[in-house]
């Protein structure tokens, strides 16, 4: 993989000059105003802290782009230091476990169990953590970052709200939720698609590609 953040930022300018109308899903939230870069330490401290190796990709995002803003879905993420510190939604080891996932789940019979809680285990944190949310693509899809376990590096779909389960974001899923204007009608149904995850940059280069092509035939 060709890493190099300067082609993003070209591509993003590119992006801004053609949708003026934020015509892009999503774009009328963030128009494409990046947040500013977290400085070495900051990031040194949350991996301390967290006991995590940030995937190299994602760290050098937020060092030399942007915490968040521009990006797939109603926009990226970011890291969201504070809601990590303040320990009200995560356990202090969430990021230091292994995302356990392989392969893409959807266990529906988890529904039906309680876990001492009114929450149902099919929603239990268990089968993300090890990861970091880093788009919303809206009807409560999330995209995450896996930073500890085998597929570190890699972008999951956490689609449970809608009773579709955990999967990886492969090239196929991305033409989908990224609005491929080449994609045809049944391409998401193909049993032909790659099985391997997106990495962060691949990810976010993905988006930026589909959106300028999107932009440049439907205009």
């Amino acid at each position: 993989m060709n890493i190099n953040f300067e082609k993003l930022k070209n591509k993003l300018s590119q992006l801004v000059h053609l949708d003026t109308n934020f015509e892009v899903f999503g774009s009328e939230s963030h128009q494409y105003i990046l947040n500013p870069c977290l400085s070495e330490k900051e990031l040194q401290d949350f991996e301390l802290n967290f006991q995590v190796n940030l995937p190299e990709d994602f760290r050098n995002f937020l060092l030399k782009i942007g915490n968040g803003g521009a990006g797939p879905g109603y926009g990226f993420l970011g890291l969201n230091i504070d809601n990590f510190q303040n320990g009200q939604l995560f356990q202090p080891d969430f990021l230091a476990q292994d995302f356990s996932l392989k392969h893409e789940w959807n266990d529906l019979d988890l529904l039906q169990e309680m876990n001492g809680s009114k929450v149902s285990v099919y929603f239990d944190q268990k089968f993300i953590q090890g990861s970091i949310a880093v788009a919303e693509y809206g009807c409560g899809i999330q995209a995450r970052l896996v930073v500890t376990g085998e597929e570190r590096g890699n972008i999951w779909i956490d689609d449970r709200t809608n009773e579709a389960g955990i999967y990886p974001l492969t090239s196929h899923c991305a033409a989908f939720f990224h609005d491929d204007p080449d994609m045809d009608t049944y391409m998401y149904e193909s049993v032909e698609e790659s099985k391997e995850a997106l990495t962060f940059y691949e990810w976010y280069e993905n988006w930026l590609n589909l959106a300028i092509n999107q932009v440049l035939e439907f205009g």
